[in-house]
Formats: C-alpha cells, structure tokens, sequence
C-alpha cells in the first residue's frame, strides 16, 4: 500500500462579526428640556475592524440605521 504524501493545512476561521449593544443616552444641556440623543462607541474592537483615533468617518444614516465607514485616503 502506498503512503498519502499529503500535508493538510489548519484550517482558519475569520473571526465572525459580533454584535454589540448599546444604549442611547443624552447630552446633558443643564436640565433644560428635550436634550440631545448621544450614542458613544468604543473599545479595542473598533481598531481591529480599522478605525484608529483620529480617523476621520463617513456616517450614513436611514430610519433606525447607521452605517459608520472609515474614510480612507489615498
């Protein structure tokens, strides 16, 4: 019987996208009626998709959703 000459290579999973949740707060205006809605981001994750401090970013936006986009320069 022959023997396999063959190398199997490890298989690789990318990292699947996973969601995150947060909560819309406000931006306190000093007890004056109708504050404005603020969503903060943040975290190490940001950096692993390609947004690093500084980064300027195109944000679309439609009823009920926001796509955040890294603007790149080239």
């Amino acid at each position: 019987m022959a023997k396999c000459d063959c190398k199997s290579q490890p298989t690789v999973k990318a990292k699947q996208p996973q969601p995150r949740h947060y909560t819309v707060g406000y931006v306190p205006n000093g007890g004056k009626a109708q504050p404005s809605p603020q969503l903060k981001i943040s975290g190490r994750w940001l950096e692993e998709l390609g947004f690093t401090p500084g980064q300027a970013v195109t944000v679309t936006t439609e009823r009920g959703r926001m796509v955040i986009e890294a603007v790149i320069n080239i």
